[in-house]
């Protein structure tokens, strides 16, 4: 059975979460929360706060894909070191990754963008490029079988067909 994770942190886009989220379960597919602390994070404008189903300092197992909201909590999980160590972990394991907004640069981070190309939020092109990619303004980024990048919220109806497509070809 395919594992699919949803890595966050305070200050998520509530709809870059929201949606795929409803999205996920209208399709039947099981996922885990994944987040460091054992509380209720809250996202960028407080629709709902979401409780995770599994701790990164947990052992967790194998993920075949991961996926990041935007906004502020890339930037909030950076700051656990290891955040950066989990990730390139699961890179070595075959995990894919699906981006959003500000979320490459968790990738980046972990030197996984190095060669691609990718989308993201246009505040992040030149850190995007600092980690040796190439930004494309797009909705939607296939970089390769295991970076799928969105731009921003305003592009997840192209999204998310994309995201489906992604976790159903694993």
């Amino acid at each position: 059975m395919k594992k699919l994770g949803i890595m966050l942190d305070d200050g998520y886009h509530d709809l870059e979460l929201w949606v795929p989220y409803y999205r996920l379960k209208e399709e039947g597919i099981d996922f885990d929360i994944l987040a460091w602390d054992n509380r209720q994070y809250k996202g960028e404008f407080g629709v709902d706060p979401v409780s995770p189903t599994k701790l990164l300092s947990d052992s967790m197992g194998k993920y075949d894909l991961v996926f990041f909201p935007g906004a502020r909590s890339p930037g909030n999980l950076m700051k656990n070191p290891g955040t950066s160590a989990i990730i390139k972990k699961m890179a070595a394991e075959g995990t894919r990754f699906a981006t959003i907004c500000h979320s490459p640069l968790l990738l980046g981070e972990a030197g996984l963008l190095r060669g691609n190309e990718v989308t993201g939020h246009p505040s992040i092109k030149s850190e995007v490029e600092k980690a040796g990619a190439t930004f494309v303004d797009s909705p939607v980024v296939r970089t390769s079988d295991q970076v799928l990048s969105g731009r921003t919220h305003y592009d997840l109806d192209e999204f998310i067909p994309e995201l489906m497509n992604f976790y159903r070809s694993l």
